[in-house]
Parts: C-alpha cells; sequence; structure tokens
C-alpha cells in the first residue's frame, strides 16, 4: 500500500539523510512516477527537501544554531580573520560562507578596493553594510533559520556562473581522515558547489575542531591551499600539509 511506502521512505531518508531518484526507484521497487509522486508527498509534509538530482533529509537536529554557534572562541575567531585578510588582494572575488568563524574576514579586509564578496550567509549580509568599499553578491535560495544561511537548489544554481577566486569555508569539525564536515547537508551541498567553482580553498577553523567529525564531508584536506587556525596544529596535520604542498596559517 502507498501508505506503507510512504512510511517505509520516510524511515529509509532519515537514516540515509540524502538519496538519489534511480537510488530510491531501485530500493523500492518501484517506477519513476510512482517515486516521484511520493517525493512530493513528503515534500509536502515537509519531511524532505528537493534537490538537484535527489532528496534530502529535513530533520537536522544535530545542527547547533548559529547563535549559539556565534559566542564561542571569540578571540580565536578574530585572530583568524586577521590572518585569512593577508590572502585576500584588491580587484578579486571572494566567497565567505556561512560559518561563525569565516564572517570573521569582513572587518580585515574593509578598506580593500573592488573586493567583491559572494555569500550565502544572512550574517555576512547584515556585517557587510558597516564596510561601504566592499562589494556583495548573493545567489539566492531558501532561508535555514538554524543555520542563518540561503541553502537549495536556487543557492546551488546560482552560483553556476559566478567565478571565485578564493572560497574562506567553516566547518564544524577537521580531521586527515573524514576532511572537512559539518551536520547540515542542505548547507554542505552549497560548500560543495563554491568549492568546485573557487580556484583557491582556505579552511578557517580554531583549534578546538581539530580531530572532530560531523555527519557530512563537504572538502577533503587535500583540495585546500591553505589552512588557517589559531594555534600551532598537531604534528600530524603538519606532515600532511606539508606532503600536500598547503599553505598553514596561525
Amino acid at each position: 500500500m502507498r501508505t506503507d511506502r510512504l512510511r517505509e521512505l520516510e524511515e529509509y531518508m532519515q537514516q540515509k539523510r540524502s538519496a538519489t531518484i534511480p537510488e530510491l526507484c531501485d530500493h523500492f521497487n518501484v517506477s519513476l512516477n510512482t517515486i516521484r509522486r511520493d517525493i512530493k508527498e513528503l515534500v509536502k509534509n515537509g519531511t524532505v527537501s528537493k534537490v538537484y538530482g535527489g532528496i534530502l533529509w529535513n530533520q537536522e537536529d544535530n545542527i547547533v544554531p548559529f547563535t549559539a554557534r556565534s559566542t564561542v572562541a571569540i578571540d580565536e575567531k578574530r585572530h583568524i580573520g586577521s590572518l585569512a585578510a593577508t590572502l585576500v588582494e584588491e580587484g578579486e572575488t571572494i566567497y565567505i560562507d556561512s560559518g561563525t568563524t569565516a564572517v570573521h574576514l569582513l572587518p580585515f579586509i574593509a578598506q580593500r578596493k573592488n573586493v567583491t564578496v559572494v555569500s550565502n550567509s544572512l550574517i555576512v549580509f547584515n556585517e557587510i553594510q558597516k564596510y561601504p568599499e566592499l562589494n556583495l553578491l548573493t545567489a539566492g535560495g531558501i532561508f535555514n533559520q538554524k543555520t542563518k544561511s540561503f541553502v537549495g537548489l536556487s543557492a546551488v544554481t546560482g552560483l553556476n556562473d559566478i567565478r571565485i577566486r578564493k572560497a574562506f569555508m567553516s566547518s564544524t569539525g577537521v580531521s586527515i581522515e573524514a576532511g572537512a564536515t559539518n551536520n547540515s547537508l542542505h548547507e554542505a551541498e552549497v560548500k560543495r558547489a563554491v568549492i568546485s567553482r573557487a580556484q583557491k580553498v582556505i579552511l578557517m577553523v580554531d583549534h578546538t575542531k581539530f580531530d572532530r567529525s560531523a555527519a557530512i564531508c563537504f572538502c577533503g584536506l587535500e583540495q585546500l591551499a591553505c589552512f588557517i587556525t589559531d594555534k600551532k596544529p598537531p604534528e600530524k596535520y603538519l606532515k600532511f600539509f606539508e606532503q600536500n604542498h598547503i599553505m598553514v596559517k596561525y
């Protein structure tokens, strides 16, 4: 019965968190039209969201709200922001993501000429009003209250025609094995889109994020051009960065 299948689909998504349309057709042994009707019902109920080629589970219970995260390690984040600013040159288009660390880059580049900031972060939108020298470019999307960011298919496709020189990213956790991770599928989707378009990726994390792993990997550490933190990283990270020709600042 359809009711049973919808329940099973919901349980499947709760466990998997994301799935492609062909994957769902195979798993439930139903046609493309049938799975699309089922997905439409779950979207209507708010259980899942449609993305390009599949769906995402909406119940991201492990996300700590931005307001709670933004009050932690302020001095460390400002230090990281000051270091990151040394990498920004006049005339560049840069991306600043929705993490609580990356936003601290803004005051340190306030006087740079012809710098265009691309972001999906409401906090960046609000903060950049203080710095009239900086330009702002947004990609659109659906607003997520917990992350204070704009996500979804329109946020991803809105990046298609934007040439990003450097992407300044934050993460919930970082490890050599798991890479840079966070707990939001929707946010990770935007991060991956940015990384695929950026010429250089810079990760900004404080020392408490080392050897921590969240649910979703959005970037392998080997993809980085630069890693910025507030204290000397553990030796194994320094060795990894040296082997992969990744700049380190702390």
